[in-house]
């Protein structure tokens, strides 16, 4: 939403009500923010208490906009009621992940894809590709980087670099450009924020299309002129899939939806 806002925002005024998972903001706090909120359209990111205290509270839950974690393990947990619940009282539902689709239309078959959105001139495409290609991975939480992989990397001559993920959002770009393939996630059948943002940029990825066939995929990319010929593709990928204005304007569609 923070990159949607300055395009929606020369249509519509946008109050963003922002919380954090501290226990106070994401209970009394983020009531107490509910309840002073005023709008035409109540937009609520994320299926759980947040959407069921807007819709209980206010009796708008005009727009409910589920990104991830709360269809793919929370509605599967003991709140699942709640997430389930807010899916079917929400005017209009929206997922933000292709692989979400099945899981969201057996609640409500009338749910419809708003892509992530990626600023992409502030995800510019690099300008030289290294001579020995570098390939970055992040540490995450719910898997591990296959080890086989990491021998695939080294044997057929291209470094690996390890992070964790604690670096700043406004050093990302100029992070990412010091790159040239970026490994995403493998247990979920979607891409990442930061793996398009890594497109954006003019990365080649190794990703959740390629887990049976790894050894195939790193021998492509070994191969010369491979990396810079994908990366330039998935930078076009990037702008016609998830341009952030081109994102802006379906959402808008919803919300005029919403209003007339």
């Amino acid at each position: 939403m923070e990159d949607l806002i300055p395009y929606l925002s020369k249509s519509y005024h946008i109050d963003f009500i922002q919380r954090s998972r501290a226990r106070y903001s994401k209970t009394l706090g983020i009531l107490v923010d509910i309840l002073k909120a005023r709008g035409d359209i109540f937009h609520v990111n994320y299926a759980l208490q947040d959407a069921f205290m807007v819709d209980t509270l206010k009796g708008k839950l005009d727009l409910l906009h589920v990104h991830g974690s709360d269809v793919r393990t929370t509605m599967n947990s003991p709140l699942g009621w709640m997430v389930k619940r807010d899916l079917k009282h929400a005017k209009k539902v929206i997922y933000a992940t292709p692989d979400l689709e099945i899981p969201v239309r057996k609640y409500r078959d009338d749910a419809d894809y708003l892509p992530t959105p990626i600023d992409t001139f502030k995800f510019a495409p690099k300008d030289k590709y290294n001579q020995v290609p570098k390939a970055l991975y992040f540490i995450l939480k719910y898997e591990r980087l296959p080890e086989r992989l990491e021998d695939l990397l080294r044997s057929n001559g291209i470094e690996l670099h390890i992070l964790n993920r604690n670096i700043p959002y406004r050093d990302m770009p100029s992070l990412l450009r010091n790159f040239d393939i970026f490994i995403d996630r493998f247990t979920i059948d979607s891409f990442s924020k930061t793996c398009l943002e890594s497109m954006s940029v003019g990365l080649a990825t190794i990703d959740y299309r390629h887990k049976l066939n790894l050894e195939e995929r790193v021998g492509v990319l070994s191969e010369t002129g491979n990396v810079e010929r994908e990366g330039r593709s998935n930078r076009l990928y990037a702008i016609s899939n998830h341009e952030v204005g081109k994102v802006s304007k379906i959402l808008s569609g919803f919300y005029e939806d919403l209003l007339n």
